[in-house]
């Protein structure tokens, strides 16, 4: 799954980023409103990749703007297992016989314009809108595990109502506006241009300091768990260890050479995700 940092990676380094980085500095150059507008699509249009999940799938449709397929097994406790950008439900497969064989409900949505759910363009509002309604849908919730630009979704869909007793983050990206930036100055925008960006994705989302989950963490009440490799080359170790911080309570894990995508399938996370998310009381018992 490409992260934020992967895909600016792909704008400065292929053919086609570098085609279109010269397009957009000349475009720029004579009317920057419509090269901001492109890169913006851009930005907004994740890569959708095609593999699909060998689960019971679900539209739902009760709510919101658009169907939203939800791919879901077991029975007991419900999970939710929330993917990162451009990447699928099919991503966080591994996690879901080990917590269904430990009691759990597991629900994996493909998030708005990602594998099997409809649209081209989203944004991290759609994403936490999305959450919101998977879980309203399945609640109440146990636990919540999410990966990479899933991760602030989901500490802002916590922030605002998801209530759940466990939070299990997997390298969590935590600088939206830092790899905002860096994506239109890779896409080939001026800065003055590149700001001009970052106002229409704040004017979008209604501010992206209210995706901010190092900010958010301050006042969650779920037990965290932050798990990162400190070599993980597309979201940096510092971003997992400030919303590990930041979080009362939290706790930030270190398992090396686990790399960023393929965490989701190392044993040794999915072991440990099993054993958070099935240990311990719940939020209700805590605060009964």
């Amino acid at each position: 799954m490409p992260s934020p940092s992967r895909s600016v990676a792909r704008l400065q380094k292929s053919t086609t980023g570098r085609a279109i980085k010269w397009a957009v500095q000349t475009l720029d150059a004579v009317a920057p409103g419509l090269a901001r507008r492109l890169v913006f699509d851009r930005f907004c249009t994740p890569y959708r990749r095609g593999a699909t999940p060998d689960l019971h799938c679900f539209a739902l449709v009760d709510e919101g703007p658009a169907e939203l397929t939800v791919w879901d097994a077991g029975d007991g406790r419900t999970v939710l297992l929330i993917h990162g950008w451009s990447g699928s439900a099919a991503q966080m497969a591994g996690f879901v016989a080990p917590l269904a064989g430990a009691g759990c409900y597991v629900a994996a949505p493909d998030l708005p314009a990602h594998g099997a759910s409809p649209g081209r363009r989203t944004d991290i509002r759609q994403i936490t809108e999305a959450i919101l309604r998977v879980g309203r849908r399945v609640g109440p919730v146990h636990a919540i595990v999410a990966h990479s630009f899933g991760a602030p979704a989901a500490v802002a869909a916590m922030a605002r109502g998801l209530r759940v007793d466990r939070a299990l983050l997997l390298a969590p990206a935590a600088d939206l506006p830092g790899y905002a930036h860096s994506f239109a100055r890779a896409a080939g925008l001026s800065e003055p241009s590149a700001q001009g960006l970052l106002a229409r994705i704040n004017q979008r989302i209604g501010g992206i300091d209210a995706y901010d989950p190092v900010k958010l963490a301050r006042g969650q009440t779920a037990r965290l768990l932050v798990i990162h490799d400190p070599a993980d080359r597309e979201v940096p170790f510092a971003a997992g260890s400030a919303i590990a911080a930041a979080w009362p309570g939290g706790q930030l894990e270190i398992v090396k050479d686990a790399g960023h995508t393929r965490m989701l399938s190392d044993p040794r996370v999915i072991r440990r995700a099993v054993d958070f998310i099935g240990a311990g009381e719940t939020l209700a018992a805590r605060t009964a």
